[in-house]
């Protein structure tokens, strides 16, 4: 019986690793894919943000802890530049706001390339 239990406790300490395993796969591989995508965003311009905003919805839903917070940041910005659209006002009140994207954009790259092995573009 104590055979049994233990052998069961192995399996299901076993499975539940395995599953963290690929959630944190599908998130990298999920990353490499926006990787890609963001190269053609400029950080000074608001509205390159609505491009990546799909895929950085996806990334937030599937982000490690130490980084949702920060995709929470960057989706956020992103979702007020595609309501923005092209009103300049209200795109230069955004432009004012780039810093803290940065921020939060710099700590998702480190990560990402801790991590998962893929390099973001960078971002000046």
């Amino acid at each position: 019986m104590k055979r049994t239990l233990a052998i069961i406790a192995t399996v299901t300490a076993t499975a539940g690793a395995l599953t963290a395993c690929t959630d944190a796969q599908a998130y990298c591989v999920d990353l490499g894919k926006y990787a890609a995508k963001a190269v053609n965003v400029d950080p000074q311009k608001p509205v390159d943000y609505v491009k990546i905003l799909d895929d950085a919805k996806k990334l937030q839903e599937s982000a490690p802890k130490d980084v949702k917070d920060d995709w929470g940041v960057v989706v956020t910005f992103a979702e007020q530049a595609k309501k923005a659209g092209s009103d300049r006002v209200e795109l230069a009140k955004l432009s004012k706001q780039t810093g803290t994207v940065m921020t939060a954009y710099k700590n998702i790259s480190s990560q990402a390339k801790d991590s998962c092995k893929v390099d973001l573009p960078a971002l000046n």
